[in-house]
């Protein structure tokens, strides 16, 4: 069984480590697509890919963060594979397999599925884990969450022309080989042994998390501040509203 994975970064080197860490541990090929925006020899992107056996590739975002251009490359990276399956990320998102990914990947093939909507969790934590091991280690508690963070960002690539993803790879439109189409949404039904998405961004102090979000927001590209796509509070301020909707909701998610 052949997993390929595809992770999108932004200067994300902050949580790389333990996302590398976590796919070389299953994915048979892992392609890290950097958009910057250093790409040289001294890029710490480029030397944890050589670190992990993934494949550098660089992204030209302009330094900007533009979900439109994101959305292209997910929808485009993983076309003329041969795996038998694929997973588009970010970089802060881990495709966790609770029931194991050999049983989870060969059940899906049985039944024909050809496209997983991940049942997403957002993770939580006051503090940074250590530097060694698996982050979900360390971190097992996470709050459920339908809408954002359960993503249709799993399919078997041998049963679509098309995966469709939209802005943020919240929905899609998956298109089949036989120019069939159907839309993938909150409603839609992960099949069984379910796979789970971990977000491992609400990690560390509080001042930290705002941090992250003041970066972020300044990056935002024309096109994001024009369609309001992102976040545009201040990070302080976002990453309490963030706190407070998580924390009455956390469960053991990991096992």
């Amino acid at each position: 069984m052949i997993f390929e994975v595809h992770i999108l970064t932004n200067d994300a080197d902050w949580i790389l480590p333990w996302t590398l860490r976590h796919y070389s541990s299953y994915g048979a090929r892992i392609f890290v697509h950097d958009g910057g925006p250093a790409w040289g020899p001294e890029s710490t992107t480029l030397e944890l890919c050589k670190l992990h056996g993934a494949t550098h590739v660089v992204w030209d975002t302009a330094g900007q963060l533009n979900d439109d251009l994101a959305r292209r490359l997910k929808n485009e990276c993983w076309k003329g594979t041969d795996a038998d399956f694929v997973a588009v990320v970010d970089c802060d998102e881990l495709v966790y397999f609770p029931a194991g990914v050999k049983d989870t990947l060969g059940a899906y093939k049985r039944c024909g599925a050809a496209v997983v909507r991940c049942i997403g969790f957002e993770m939580y934590s006051d503090y940074m884990p250590e530097a060694g091991g698996q982050i979900y280690d360390e971190i097992k508690m996470g709050a459920p969450e339908n809408k954002w963070y359960s993503k249709p960002i799993l399919f078997n690539p041998s049963l679509l022309s098309e995966s469709g993803l939209g802005i943020g790879a919240h929905e899609a439109r998956p298109v089949l080989k036989d120019g069939r189409s159907f839309f993938v949404g909150p409603a839609w039904t992960t099949p069984n042994p379910p796979t789970y998405l971990l977000h491992f961004h609400q990690i560390g102090t509080l001042e930290q998390v705002a941090n992250r979000y003041d970066a972020t927001r300044k990056r935002l590209s024309g096109l994001n501040v024009a369609r309001r796509w992102g976040n545009f509070e201040t990070g302080i301020v976002h990453a309490q509203q963030k706190r407070d909707l998580i924390v009455p909701g956390l469960r053991q998610v990991v096992y």
